[in-house]
């Protein structure tokens, strides 16, 4: 029987691995869902793969403050769009495995399962008229869902030129993890949200984020089934910093067709898990913009013994930007090899670099999580369990040894883990998320997990690393390693070091 959830932590607790207690799964692999929507009979507007891709380094990306305001002199028109979308997702290779072909994606994603979707909403671009579109990686074009002017969601004080809307379609990871799929499909929108927003930082665009939306009117101006797809973020795009607001006039919102809706069915079976829909819907309502953030290290039952400052390191370079994107995959090979100082404090530079106060990502983000360290053989400091402070730039030392074998075990005995390096821990406590934003803030600490894990993966490439994401965690038996507070909660873990090289 379905439960009823109210709150992250009653998902989080209600979908959590046990050991001995997993039931067997086998995949439906005639109904696997497809890797696309498709809305057969509309008009598509062509995007220009010709655009040509920014030349920037990614070290000096990361040095931008992304999102404050935009020095571009180019009109916002399809070739930038055309572009933002080439960097924001994009086929990066072709495989092909049992007779099917595979592409990759410079996205990561939890069993390759991609469960989410983009739209844009244009408002004042040159060459695409304004309405609604769906973008298809596949074809590389826009499909026209809606003609004419639409209300931006959410209103804001400035003109918004376009708007990016992030979305997640359950079944896509529910055919493979089930109940335990809305965590993947939160995860892999902070992976995608990430790729948008240094896309728009490398064509040195303005744009804000926004997780707090009307959900209900947000789903209706994209024509989604609010049973399989929900919008998840809302990136609007700004011509400049204090561009005064544009007088026009929105059309009204009216629903879409119900063969528009029907897109969102990606499978001729789909199963709907009471859990998921649940714990999404009671999140629904909008937190207070009052509600302030969580203090620093509110996840951990024992605080860090010492701290160790994070110098300014010297970074390598160059690592073309669009090159680091192409060659981002998941890779487990790890092997133990003696790190200097100065790779190492290099990592960690890129990872605080965009957290924290220096964030462009909401208020709530900032502090939804807490981001720790297990480090294994190999670097030039002692093994052990640290947690990062990203304003201060320093390590906490919580406690010595060597903990990778151990939380390799608890990440289902996935054992190669153990040889990783470094463990990224991303970790929340659950009812402080619930007692601050409601069930609202499993989306924060979530999508900010994937956010700074899809950063951990480019930094990782850039810095001539491997990396592969976890969420497949024995959930408790990771907490009480780590030594969280009881209601704490391990809510993805990626690994990352060197990797055997052909």
């Amino acid at each position: 029987m379905t439960q009823q959830i109210l709150t992250a932590a009653d998902y989080h607790r209600i979908t959590s691995y046990r050991r001995h207690r997993l039931t067997p799964h086998t995949l439906d692999w005639a109904h696997q869902p497809m890797p696309v929507k498709r809305y057969p009979g509309l008009p598509r507007v062509p995007l220009d793969r010709r655009a040509k891709l920014p030349a920037i380094d990614y070290f000096d990306l990361m040095n931008r403050c992304l999102g404050t305001e935009s020095n571009c002199l180019e009109p916002l028109d399809r070739q930038v769009i055309s572009t933002a979308f080439r960097l924001t997702h994009d086929i990066t290779a072709r495989a092909v495995q049992a007779g099917t072909p595979f592409y990759y994606r410079s996205v990561a994603s939890a069993g390759a399962l991609y469960p989410f979707e983009i739209y844009l909403a244009a408002h004042h671009l040159d060459g695409i008229d304004p309405g609604v579109y769906h973008y298809d990686l596949f074809d590389f074009c826009l499909t026209t869902l809606r003609h004419g002017w639409v209300p931006e969601i959410p209103p804001v004080d400035h003109t918004v030129s376009a708007t990016f809307y992030i979305t997640g379609l359950f079944f896509r990871s529910a055919w493979k993890y089930r109940n335990r799929a809305y965590r993947y499909v939160l995860l892999d929108a902070g992976h995608q949200l990430e790729n948008l927003r240094l896309a728009l930082g490398a064509l040195d665009l303005c744009c804000s984020i926004h997780l707090d939306f009307d959900d209900e009117a947000a789903a209706t101006l994209l024509g989604l089934d609010p049973q399989r797809e929900v919008c998840l973020a809302c990136v609007h795009l700004h011509k400049g910093s204090t561009v005064a607001k544009k007088s026009g006039e929105a059309n009204p919102l009216k629903p879409l067709s119900a063969d528009i809706l029907k897109a969102s069915r990606v499978s001729g079976q789909e199963v709907a898990y009471g859990e998921i829909l649940s714990i999404h819907r009671s999140g629904n309502g909008l937190s207070s913009p009052f509600a302030g953030t969580l203090p620093a290290q509110h996840v951990l039952a024992k605080q860090p013994s010492s701290w160790i400052d994070i110098d300014a390191p010297d970074h390598p370079g160059p690592a073309d930007y669009a090159r680091v994107l192409q060659q981002r995959r998941s890779r487990r090979n790890f092997i133990e090899s003696s790190e200097p100082l100065g790779g190492f404090t290099a990592f960690l530079d890129l990872m605080v670099r965009h957290m924290g106060a220096a964030s462009r990502m909401p208020t709530a983000c900032r502090s939804a999580i807490s981001l720790g360290f297990l480090v294994g053989a190999g670097m030039p400091i002692p093994p052990g369990y640290y947690l990062l402070d990203p304003d201060a730039k320093r390590l906490g030392r919580v406690s010595d040894g060597r903990l990778t074998e151990s939380m390799a075990a608890a990440c289902l005995d996935q054992m190669w883990l153990k040889h990783a390096a470094l463990h990224l821990l991303f970790m929340t406590d659950l009812a402080a998320l619930d007692r601050r934003w409601g069930p609202r803030g499993y989306r924060y600490a979530m999508i900010e997990a994937g956010r700074i894990g899809q950063q951990a993966y480019l930094a990782a490439t850039a810095s001539g690393w491997g990396a592969c994401g976890i969420g497949a965690i024995y959930d408790r038996e990771a907490a009480d390693l780590l030594g969280l507070a009881a209601d704490g909660a391990l809510l993805y873990l990626v690994g990352v070091g060197p990797v055997k090289t052909r």
